[in-house]
């Protein structure tokens, strides 16, 4: 919104597979430089990894789910202890440049890490896990469950996951 921030650089590039979208960036995966880095994020990356879209090996898991193909994002740069310290505003701005990026990209998948980022793009809706016909500058759309689901309900909506990335 017009000022400068230390934030984390977007990972994206034509040809990718699918783009992962988050709210916004914690302070404490800026201060490493990597994406999802707190008990959330590495429970995301956990979950990329149960539906084989994260490579097992070295180094940071954002790194090699960038080379496998995944790109990463987030719907407002500044970086803030909870999504909940976003200012009036930010969503909105951030949610125009959001949607020309996506568009120019022409990935076929968009996850979401979490429903809020999902609902700041695309407005309420129920549930999580894909989003059938609904669609985001043409790709799918897939919503993470909640950290604190119930395993059930966790396992039904990753093999989705893996049956949309097949």
């Amino acid at each position: 919104m017009g000022k400068t921030v230390e934030t984390l650089a977007d990972l994206l590039r034509p040809g990718l597979s699918a783009v992962v979208v988050g709210i916004n960036p914690a302070p404490k995966s800026v201060a490493a430089g990597h994406y999802y880095q707190g008990a959330s994020g590495q429970r995301f990356f956990a979950r990329l990894a149960r539906v084989e879209l994260l490579p097992d090996g070295e180094g940071f898991e954002d790194d090699r789910a960038f080379a496998a193909g995944i790109g990463f994002t987030d719907v407002v740069k500044r970086p803030t202890p909870s999504a909940g310290d976003l200012r009036p505003g930010e969503l909105e701005h951030g949610r125009q440049i959001m949607e020309a990026k996506l568009a120019a990209l022409e990935v076929p998948l968009i996850i979401f890490t979490f429903k809020g980022a999902a609902t700041a793009l695309l407005g309420r809706f129920d549930g999580h896990g894909s989003l059938g016909r609904r669609r985001l500058a043409g790709a799918k759309i897939f919503v993470m469950p909640g950290p604190m689901e119930n395993r059930e309900r966790v396992d039904a909506a990753l093999a989705q996951l893996k049956r949309l990335t097949r």
